[in-house]
Parts: structure tokens; C-alpha cells; sequence
């Protein structure tokens, strides 16, 4: 079995290339854009089918920086944020590891082929989340300087034509002119929460009453508040003066995770897992290792499958810090019909 010191090395310090094949060189000079695409479109990294208009758009975008002899550029809107429940917050831990190591693996093969390689940048939507779920502002600054330091040393080991690149909406727009454009939207997501069915707000609130802290004196309403807020924003970020020209605009190939899989994505995004194993985002859920026919699965796991596994854990110290490993045979009996 593989030394676990050696595997964790391997997923923090080493970057495997891809090995065009004579297949591959064949496609390639039938024509570059179709090789990118088809590596992009991998069945074994994606989570969802995509629609005929995303592919051509995405096959378009692609077009367009290989025109410009440009990196191709994947955009990864994200919370910003570890969830309060997991044991490291408000810093990372190594589901972000794990969920960069694959797609790292994901880009390989453009990185072989296309000299401009590829630029995947993160945007944290933290700012949002004082308002929204009650986070603090210093815990939001904790993590992202934990998940900046993340990208900074594993940009060292990756090759010259690919980086991973961490920005801040907040940073890049007005957050005052953001917020007070959610404000304005708010009586009117009351008066569509109003309108609906008891069914539906019973799905509404299992989704928000995950993600907001709830203070002392606060109770349900404050979780109808959060969702009505998320709602909002999403309207708000979308709109072109602020960050609607990521999605919309120019070379810019946007990338979903666990919101690619909800009711939410009504544009049908590009949706991948974290890992090869999970669909759990990075920012709310747990990474860890399980024992598998002599090697390791990476997984992230989410606050619910955690409880469910936590017993079955062991905690073990490395030279890259602890981490809590699980059988294949306990995961399987502990897992099933436990839902990320």
C-alpha cells in the first residue's frame, strides 16, 4: 500500500502531465479546439449534461482564446467561506487540497497541448455573507488568507502555462452599491415567498437554515431572510455592471460545482464534482481519505455523511498535518443512502 506521507506529498507538491497519445495527436491536427473540448467535456469530471447552447458557446469561448493565442480562462464563483461546522473553520482543510488536485488532473491535457495553457480563477462571494448568513468579518478574512496561501504554494509546483488565481468580488466592485441593490430587491422576494406553497417554502428553508448562524434572538424568519437575500443577490451580481460580464461576455468559461446541480442553475453551467468521488463543495464540507484496494480515495464529505462517519474515523498524524482516514468496508456500511 501506498505510504500515506508519499500520497499526500504526491497531492501537494507534484503535478502529473499528460502524455499525448497518437490518438490525441491525430484529433489535434484534425483540430485544436475539438481535442480542448472533448477533454473539457470529460464524462469522468462532469456532473451534468450539458445543453446544445452552453457547448457552443463554451466551444466559442474556447475558439476565441486559441485566436488570441490566450490562456483559457475558467471562472469558479464560490462562498468564500468553511462552514461553521466543520472543525477547521474558519480555515481551509483538505477538501480545498483535494478539490485543486482534481482540477489540476482536469486541465492536464489542455496544458499538454496548448502552449497558452489555462488560468482557473476563484471569486469569493464573501462579502455577502455578513448579511446573509451571519458570518464574521474577521473569519471571512481568516479563510481567505488560508485559501490564498493554499493557491500561492500550489502554483509553485504547477507548470509554467497554468495558475490558479483567488479574487474578491468585493474587491473588484462597489460592495456598498451591491448591497444596497440587494436591499432594493427584498420586498419584492417577500412578496414571492408569500406566493408560495407550503411545500415550497419547506424546500426553501431546508436549503438556507444549513448556512445561516443563528443568533440568540433570532429564529425561522431569520432563515427565510437568508434565502430571500441569497435570491437576490444572485439577481444583483448578474446584472453587467457588476460581475454579469464573467458569465456572459468575452472568453470567460464559467464552471459550477454543487450549484450546478440545484434547481438554481436555470442557465445549465459547465458542472463538475469536487472530486472524482464528491459532489460536496470545498467550502462546505470536510476532506477525507478513504482506504481503498491499497491506495487512497479523495473525498468531501458533507456535515450530515461526517455524523454519519464520524466513528469510523481514525485520526492520523503526517508530516503535512493530521488528517482522518476511513475503510472502504466502513464507508460503504456507514454511507449508504446518505445524500451530499
Amino acid at each position: 500500500m501506498i505510504e500515506i506521507n508519499q500520497y499526500l506529498k504526491n497531492l501537494l507538491d507534484n503535478f502529473n502531465p499528460y502524455i499525448i497519445s497518437v490518438e490525441d495527436k491525430k484529433i489535434i491536427d484534425r483540430g485544436l479546439k475539438n481535442f480542448i473540448t472533448q477533454k473539457i467535456f470529460a464524462k469522468k469530471f462532469r456532473k451534468r449534461k450539458l445543453d446544445a447552447m452552453n457547448v457552443l458557446d463554451i466551444e466559442n469561448k474556447i475558439g476565441l482564446s486559441i485566436k488570441r493565442k490566450e490562456s483559457i480562462h475558467f471562472i469558479i464563483f464560490f462562498g468564500g467561506y468553511k462552514h461553521f461546522w466543520n472543525q477547521s473553520a474558519p480555515e481551509s482543510d483538505w477538501a480545498e487540497i483535494f478539490t485543486l488536485n482534481f482540477l489540476s488532473e482536469w486541465v492536464a491535457p489542455v496544458l499538454a497541448s496548448y502552449e497558452p495553457g489555462v488560468v482557473i480563477e476563484f471569486v469569493s462571494e464573501d462579502w455577502i455573507l455578513e448579511r446573509m448568513d451571519n458570518y464574521k468579518a474577521e473569519d471571512l478574512e481568516k479563510y481567505c488568507q488560508s485559501f490564498s496561501l493554499l493557491i500561492e504554494n500550489f502554483n509553485k509546483h504547477l507548470p509554467k502555462n497554468f495558475k490558479f488565481k483567488l479574487t474578491r468580488l468585493g474587491d473588484k466592485f462597489n460592495k456598498d452599491k451591491m448591497l444596497e441593490a440587494v436591499e432594493e430587491k427584498l420586498p419584492e422576494g417577500y412578496q414571492r415567498w408569500k406566493n408560495l406553497s407550503e411545500e415550497d417554502k419547506e424546500i426553501e428553508l431546508k436549503r438556507s437554515s444549513r448556512s445561516v448562524i443563528l443568533k440568540a434572538d433570532e429564529d425561522v424568519n431569520r432563515v427565510i431572510e437568508s434565502r430571500i437575500v441569497e435570491l437576490a443577490y444572485y439577481d444583483v451580481e448578474s446584472q453587467k455592471e457588476f460581475s454579469g460580464d464573467y458569465f456572459t461576455v468575452d472568453n470567460y468559461i464559467y464552471i459550477s460545482f454543487s450549484f450546478g446541480l440545484s434547481q438554481d442553475n436555470i442557465d445549465n453551467w459547465l458542472t463538475l464534482g469536487s472530486t472524482y468521488a464528491s459532489n460536496v463543495d470545498f467550502w462546505v464540507g470536510r476532506g477525507v481519505l478513504e482506504e481503498n484496494n491499497n491506495n487512497f480515495v479523495n473525498r468531501i464529505v458533507s456535515r450530515e455523511q461526517y455524523l454519519k462517519i464520524k466513528d469510523c474515523l481514525q485520526t492520523k498524524e503526517t508530516d503535512f498535518g493530521k488528517i482522518e482516514i476511513i475503510s472502504q468496508e466502513n464507508w460503504k456500511n456507514t454511507i449508504v443512502n446518505i445524500k451530499e
